[in-house]
Order: structure tokens, then C-alpha cells, then sequence
């Protein structure tokens, strides 16, 4: 009987037979090739098969798949010295650091997976993120005080079609003569524009001026239905002064910080009464007050560029002094630098710009407001300015009929147009005159002193006059010493009103 047994590497083939009691050793080796590694672990105790894993290659270790002797004995002197250098040596005077392996690629992988690790821990951490609102678009609410003439309607039309306007009230006074289309159909008719600033109507019928100029950032006074271009300054300023005086109360108790821009006429008689009314409430700010000339300086411009031949928007031309009449002085000398009108002409297109409402009411036709467009034009114009000024959009430069400044310009007059710079708060720097004036234009303004002098005295004196009315009449609690400038705290006003 023979039998074989199999060993792992090296084994032994027995082979023994038994005849009568003698037993006959044999044996023979033999070496078995496993072709595949075996599926279990031979490492373990008591593996379930046997096989040839000795002379199986060892598996590469996966953290390090090269060897970590990267010093390899070479000859030569130059080997030496690297070697000294790779050992941390201090070869030329210079320390080394030592050099170890080069990493492997799964050293590599994992700090970057446990960095994604922690990035998506902290993702999930954080709470999620509330969505901004988006912020109320950039505008200011506009009042215009006498809408219902032919110029405000066209200023309205303008003003809608404005980007900076988020709101805008139209208030009407009493107009018999004026335009018979009632506002109310004309803010229905604007409605229909495709623009984002909203229109409102109030009359005065309704006793609606408080409401109309409720947060108002700016107050536009514009001509009532009472007067016509052809009456003198005094008759116009007797017909107007009453409602600006009205005007003027209301915005002092409803939105004393409103910009006010004058174009009431005559304007050298409107602005001082407005300050005059503003400073007894106590709320009167000189940078917030603003008479126009946008009329007259776009009509100078226009004239200059026609006589040069240049685009008119390439020329402006700066009025000083007053606002109409012989207290009007364009500076046609800064027109276009380096370059001077002779005086004749610079004469004719002074009487032109001057009488310029009395050519308009010489037209054919029975049309006593023919200027209802341009001036519309030249007011929207100076509306969008100050309130680019106000939104901190731009710093324009304009001129204006305004409170002079003792300390930044020096003048016999208390009140003059001059150019000056706006901001957010208003007014911030006046302008002196320019000083490259010609002998015409400098006779000129002095002869307009005069006039406004003669204006502001006519204004101040209505206005005192008809303070001491309300005060007999008992409208009034509190009177201060006529003559005398004085700001009162606006409470203060109430208690004695109320005492």
C-alpha cells in the first residue's frame, strides 16, 4: 500500500512497504507551483490549504511602495559631498534639511479627503443663508404748487418721465383764467406712461395743500392762474404774494427740510418773503431755498450758440444780479472761453434776453402763455439737478437767486444770482463773480443793485406789514421786534400759541 502526502514548498514523497516484520523505507522530494495566490491567509494559525506561498512574490505595501533608503553608497568625492549636504550637513556654511521620501499617492489622498470631510461638515453646519431683500429704489417725492396752469402740466409730463421722481402731487390753486382741463384728468392721462413714479392730484377746493406736501423732498412754486406776463412786478406780486405766504406755512409745518425752488414771479420779492416766513417758524435754512433762472440762462445759452454757430449744448451762458428785467445781467463775456462779443452785440442780446416775454406775448394769436414749453423744459431741467444733488448722484453747478453768504462772498445785497454748487444738504458753496468781466457788463450790475435792493425792501415790508395784521387780529400768539433776524425754536412757537 503506498500513500502521498503534499506538503506546502519543500516536501517529501514516503513510500513504505511491510513485508512479513521488515519495513522498507523511500523517500524522494518533490516541489509543487501554486499558479494563484491562495484565497485565505497562510499568515494564520492552522490555514484550511496548503500551498506553495513561499515562493510567491511579497505584495507591494501600498503606503509606501518604494524603498526608504534613498542613500545609496556611489563612489567618488563628489558623492560624498552630496551626501554630507542630504544629511543635514553644514557644507559651505549653509544647514540643509533632511530629506526624507517623497510621500506616496495615498499619503497624498487623505488629508485631501479629510479636508472635503471637514468642508462638507462645515457646509452642513451653517445655517442657510437668508436671500437680501432688495433694496427700495432710489427717488424722491416732488410736490408742484400750481399745476393746474399750462407750465404745470408740461413740468408734470417732464417730471414723469424723470428717473429720480419716485412720487409726484399736483396741487391746484384757483385758476379761472388759466387751462379749463381739469388735473384730475390730467393725472389720469400721465397714469398711462410707463414709468415708475406715481401721480396724485389734491386741489384746493378740498383744502388738500397739507396733504399734498406731506414728506415732500421737493417743493416746486410755480406761477397761479392770477397773473399774466404783461402785468408790472408790483401788480404780480401783489397777486401772488398771499398764496406763496400760504405756500410757505404749509411747508414749514409739514416738511420744513424740503428743497423749496422758487419760480413764482416776481422772484427777487418771493424768495426774501419765504425767508422771512421760514425764519419766524423757525425752520428757515438758507441752503434750502433756491429762486430760478433757468428760464433766462437757457435762453442767454441759446442766443450765444446761434450767433457762434456752435451746439447749444456746448455753451452756457451764467445771469447774475436779478432774475428779470434791468436787474438781469448775462455774462455773454463766458459764453466761450477765449472769446469775447463785441459790445453791440453783446447790447442786443441783453435787450433780447430781457424782453424776451414781452416778444412772446406779441405773437399772432390771443395767446398770453406762449412760453408754457421752453420754460417747462428749462424747470424740469433744474428739478432733475437738485435732485441728483440730493440723491448724491452729482454735484451740479447752478445759479440761483439766493441768501448771500457773508463768508464766502461780499456783496452790497442780501440777496443775488449767482452760480453755486449743490449736495446732498443743499447749498454748500457760493460763487463769487467771475472776475474776467467786461466794462459793460460790470455797469450793468451795478446799475442792477438798485432794482434788487428796491425788490427785497418791497418783499419785507409786505411781510411785516401783514405779520402785524395777523397779530391785531389775533392769528398769531407770538411776535417778535420787526426788523430784527432772529431764529426761534419751532416748539417754542407752539407753547405760546397754545398759552
Amino acid at each position: 500500500m503506498i500513500s502521498l502526502t503534499v506538503l506546502t514548498g519543500w516536501q517529501s514523497l514516503a513510500s513504505f512497504k511491510t513485508r512479513s516484520n521488515l519495513v522498507v523505507w523511500s523517500v524522494s522530494s518533490l516541489r509543487w507551483y501554486a499558479k494563484h495566490k491562495p484565497p485565505c491567509d497562510p499568515l494564520k494559525e492552522n490555514p484550511p490549504c496548503r500551498r506553495a506561498y513561499d515562493d510567491i512574490t511579497p505584495a507591494v505595501d501600498p503606503n509606501c511602495p518604494e524603498p526608504c533608503d534613498p542613500y545609496k553608497k556611489k563612489k567618488g568625492i563628489l558623492h560624498k559631498i552630496k551626501l554630507r549636504i542630504t544629511e543635514g550637513g553644514t557644507n559651505f556654511g549653509t544647514p540643509f534639511r533632511w530629506l526624507d521620501c517623497k510621500p506616496c499617492k495615498a499619503e497624498k489622498e487623505e488629508p485631501e479627503r479629510e479636508e472635503k470631510e471637514e468642508t462638507t461638515k462645515a457646509i452642513v453646519k451653517k445655517p442657510k443663508e437668508v436671500i437680501p431683500c432688495e433694496e427700495e429704489r432710489p427717488g424722491l417725492q416732488v410736490s408742484v404748487l400750481g399745476a393746474d396752469t399750462g407750465v404745470g402740466q408740461y413740468v408734470a409730463l417732464l417730471l414723469k418721465q424723470c428717473p429720480y421722481m419716485k412720487k409726484l402731487r399736483l396741487y391746484e390753486s384757483k385758476c379761472p383764467e388759466g387751462c379749463t382741463r381739469c388735473l384730475a384728468n390730467v393725472v389720469q392721462d400721465l397714469l398711462h406712461i410707463n414709468t415708475n413714479c406715481r401721480v396724485q392730484a389734491f386741489s384746493c377746493q378740498n383744502f388738500e395743500l397739507e396733504r399734498c406736501l406731506q414728506n415732500s423732498d421737493i417743493v416746486l412754486m410755480l406761477d397761479s392762474g392770477y397773473v399774466t406776463r404783461d402785468m408790472s412786478i408790483e401788480a404780480r406780486f401783489a397777486a401772488q404774494a398771499p398764496l406763496v405766504k400760504c405756500y410757505t406755512d404749509a411747508i414749514a409745518t409739514e416738511c420744513p427740510k424740503a428743497f423749496i425752488i422758487v419760480a413764482a414771479t416776481p422772484i427777487e420779492c418771493m424768495v426774501p418773503m419765504i425767508a422771512e416766513t421760514l425764519r419766524s417758524s423757525g425752520w428757515y435754512d438758507p441752503a434750502r431755498v433756491l429762486g430760478s433762472l433757468a428760464v433766462p440762462e437757457m435762453r442767454a445759452s441759446t442766443l450765444a450758440a446761434r450767433s457762434l454757430g456752435l451746439e447749444p449744448w456746448y455753451t452756457k451762458v451764467p445771469c447774475v444780479g436779478g432774475t428779470e428785467g434791468e436787474s438781469l445781467v448775462p455774462l455773454f463775456s463766458r459764453a466761450v472761453d477765449y472769446y469775447e462779443f463785441c459790445e453791440q452785440t453783446a447790447e442786443y442780446m441783453t435787450n433780447c434776453v430781457r424782453s424776451a416775454d414781452e416778444d412772446i406775448l406779441r405773437c399772432e394769436g390771443h395767446c398770453a402763455r406762449s412760453s408754457d414749453l421752453s420754460e417747462a423744459h428749462a424747470l424740469t431741467r433744474l428739478v432733475s439737478q437738485v435732485a441728483q444733488a440730493l440723491l448724491c448722484l452729482d454735484i451740479p453747478r447752478v445759479t440761483g437767486f439766493v441768501e448771500t453768504n457773508s463768508v464766502q462772498l461780499v456783496s452790497p445785497a442780501n440777496y443775488l444770482a449767482i452760480e453755486v454748487i449743490l449736495n446732498k444738504h443743499g447749498i454748500c458753496h457760493q460763487f463769487d463773480f467771475p472776475r474776467h468781466m467786461n466794462n459793460y457788463e460790470i455797469c450793468l450790475l451795478e446799475h442792477a443793485m438798485d432794482y434788487i435792493t428796491h425788490n427785497v425792501n418791497t418783499s419785507r415790508s409786505w411781510f411785516f406789514q401783514n405779520q402785524e395784521a395777523e397779530l391785531r387780529s389775533g392769528k398769531m400768539g407770538m411776535i417778535t421786534q420787526f426788523g430784527c433776524h432772529r431764529n426761534y425754536d419751532h416748539v417754542y412757537r407752539y407753547r405760546s400759541y397754545i398759552h
